[in-house]
C-alpha cells in the first residue's frame, strides 16, 4: 500500500463517517459502532502525525483552514510539544495495553518513534542554531532514496538478498537507460483492446431506443414522486452522504448565482439536523449546510440516475440524456421555487444543481465499472517463481 492510500484511509472524512455512525449506533446504524471511539482516536492521531510530517508550503494552512499545515517557525510550537510528549506517550500506552500480536511490529514502532524524535530535534536545531526562518517537514522525506532502492530490488528479479554485483548492475542499467523496459521474452502477454468493425443492425437500434424510452418514463415518474413526497428521512449514512454533497452544491450555487432567494433555498445556518452530522464532524469553519428541500431533490435525482443507468448500454451520452429529461421534470415541479417568475432564471438554476450533482455521480459509476471489468493479463507459460516482476 502506498503512503497516500494509507493516509486516505486515516483521513478526516473517514473518521467523520465513523463518528457519525457512532452517534447513530442502535438507531440507523449497527449497535457495534458505539464502541468505535478508540479506533477513531487512533486514526485521528495517526492522521495528524502524517499531516505534521508533510508540511509542504507556507500557504496551505490558509487555503485548508488547518493550523496543523502551517510552517514551523517557533521552536516552542505547540505541535512540536504534541509530537514529542503527547503522541509518543499515546503510542507507549497503546503498546502497554495491547498484546504483541495486535500491536505494531518492532520495526514499525521503532521507525515511528525514531522519525518523530529526530524530526522534532531537527526542526529545533534548524530554528535555533542555523537561524532558519521556517522549516517544512516534507523536505525531510526519504522517498527518493526508497525509490532508488526499490528500483534496484526490481532489477534483481526474484533475488531478495542482493549482492554488490547485482546492485552495480542495477545502477548501470538505470544510468544507461533511465527507464525500466519490459522484456520481449517475458511471460506476460500484452493487452490489446478489441475493436469490432461490424455495424449495428437496425433491429438492435430500435430495441435500444425502446428500452431507453421505457427507462426514461420510469425514471421521470420516480423523480416526480420522490420530489413531491412528504415522508421524513431517517439519518442513515446514505442520506448523510447526500447531505454532504448537497453542502458543496449549495456553495456552488452561492458562487455561481447572484440571486439571494436561490441561495436561501439551498443553504441554511448550522443546526441540529440529524443528517448534518457528517458535515459537522469535519467542519473547520468553511463548510455549508444544505436545506431539507435540497436534500430531498438530490435524493430523488440519485434514484433517477440509478434507473437511467439500469440499461446503460442504450445511453450514448449519459450526462446529456439524464440532464435533458430531469431538468424538464424538476422545473415543472413546485420545489426549490424562487420568487422570480422568470422561466430562464429557474431553468438555469435547476440545470446548475442537476449538472453539479450528476456529473461526479456518473464519473464514479464509470470508474467503478471500469475497475470491475478490467482486462486481466494471462500467462503464456507458468512462471518459474511466484514472485513475478511487474514491468
Amino acid at each position: 500500500m502506498g503512503v497516500r492510500t494509507a493516509v486516505q484511509v486515516l483521513s478526516t472524512p473517514v473518521t467523520a463517517a465513523l463518528r457519525y455512525m457512532k452517534d447513530q449506533a442502535g438507531h440507523t446504524c449497527d449497535l457495534k459502532f458505539a464502541n468505535v471511539g478508540p479506533t477513531v482516536e487512533f486514526m485521528s492521531n495517526m492522521y495528524r502525525w502524517f499531516v505534521l510530517m508533510d508540511v509542504s508550503n507556507c500557504q496551505q494552512h490558509i487555503h485548508q483552514n488547518n493550523p496543523d499545515t502551517k510552517e514551523f517557525a517557533d521552536p516552542e510550537d505547540g505541535r512540536l510539544h504534541w509530537l514529542e510528549l503527547i503522541f509518543l506517550e499515546y503510542v507507549e500506552n497503546l503498546k502497554e495495553a495491547s498484546s504483541q500480536e495486535n500491536f505494531l511490529s518492532k520495526e514499525t514502532y521503532h521507525a515511528l518513534v525514531f522519525t518523530t524524535v529526530s524530526n522534532v530535534q531537527c526542526i529545533r536545531f534548524l530554528l535555533n542554531e542555523c537561524n532558519f526562518q521556517f522549516v517544512l517537514t516534507r523536505k525531510f522525506s526519504s522517498d527518493p532514496i526508497e525509490s532508488f532502492f526499490g528500483f534496484l530490488r526490481r532489477t534483481a528479479g526474484c533475488n531478495d538478498i542482493m549482492d554488490v554485483r547485482s546492485a552495480l548492475c542495477g545502477v548501470e542499467k538505470m544510468l544507461k537507460t533511465g527507464i525500466v523496459a519490459a522484456s520481449q521474452k517475458s511471460n506476460v502477454s500484452s493487452s490489446a483492446s478489441f475493436c469490432s468493425s461490424r455495424g449495428v443492425t437496425v433491429a438492435q437500434v430500435d430495441g435500444s431506443t425502446a428500452t431507453l424510452s421505457v427507462n426514461v418514463k420510469l425514471a421521470q415518474q420516480a423523480l416526480r414522486e420522490l420530489c413531491m413526497s412528504t415522508r421524513s428521512f431517517l439519518p442513515t449514512p446514505d442520506m448523510a452522504a447526500i447531505a454532504l454533497v448537497a453542502g458543496y452544491i449549495s456553495r456552488v450555487v452561492s458562487e455561481k448565482t447572484v440571486c439571494d432567494n436561490c441561495v436561501s433555498l439551498v443553504q441554511k445556518p448550522k443546526g441540529d439536523f440529524g443528517m448534518d452530522g457528517l458535515i459537522a464532524h469535519q467542519d473547520r469553519g468553511g463548510l455549508f449546510y444544505p436545506t431539507k428541500q435540497l436534500i430531498r431533490v438530490l435524493h430523488a435525482l440519485k434514484r433517477y440516475v440509478d434507473i437511467m443507468l439500469s440499461d446503460r448500454k442504450s445511453l450514448r451520452k449519459p450526462l446529456e440524456e439524464c440532464m435533458k429529461h430531469s431538468v424538464t421534470v424538476v422545473t415543472n415541479l413546485p420545489v426549490l421555487l424562487c420568487d422570480q417568475c422568470d422561466d430562464s432564471h429557474r431553468r438555469s438554476f435547476v440545470e446548475l444543481i442537476c449538472k453539479k450533482f450528476m456529473k461526479p455521480l456518473l464519473s464514479n459509476h464509470a470508474l467503478d465499472i471500469t475497475d470491475r471489468n478490467a482486462v486481466a493479463k494471462f500467462y503464456q507459460r507458468k512462471p518459474l517463481s511466484r514472485k513475478v516482476l511487474k514491468l
